[in-house]
């Protein structure tokens, strides 16, 4: 069982750069293909369908123990906006996670709703949220790195 520790969501937050597995939210997609490249892992990009604005890209990686991950970005203008690494986990996997990222960023509030769990760190329009749930009887967790630099010079339109 995952153990969630319910401490202050923004005091202990640090300035740090966000990052986990060495990706980082607003990354160039050439820096992140280089990345899954390191990892062992594939990563393609194609025009979005529904805004021509982003590349959608998907791929895989290998993460330390064998596991193998998805990955997913919106790209706008060469920078990744969003990407979301998400797989299968089991509770040590999932409580390294959380507890490296409390480490560096400070502990934050895990926010339950029903099977699901989610943690989050928010650092000059940028984020990391790791959220986990069970699906069957497996433990899946994604990591969502956000820039919000990159959305917000979408604009409106």
């Amino acid at each position: 069982m995952v153990a969630l520790v319910a401490t202050s969501p923004l005091l202990a937050q640090s300035k740090a750069a966000l990052e986990f597995m060495e990706f980082r939210p607003g990354m160039s997609s050439a820096d992140v293909q280089a990345r899954v490249s390191a990892l062992g892992g594939k990563w393609s990009c194609a025009a979005s369908k529904v805004d021509s604005r982003f590349s959608e890209c998907r791929g895989t990686i290998n993460a330390d123990g064998g596991r193998q991950f998805q990955i997913t970005g919106s790209v706008v203008r060469g920078t990744v906006a969003i990407l979301l690494i998400s797989g299968q986990v089991d509770d040590t996997e999932l409580n390294r996670w959380v507890d490296d990222l409390s480490t560096r960023y400070g502990k934050v509030t895990a926010r339950l709703a029903n099977t699901q769990a989610m943690w989050q760190w928010v650092r000059e329009r940028r984020m990391i949220r790791v959220t986990t749930r069970i699906e069957r009887t497996n433990r899946v967790a994604s990591v969502s790195l956000v820039d919000g630099v990159t959305l917000d010079s979408l604009g409106g339109g």
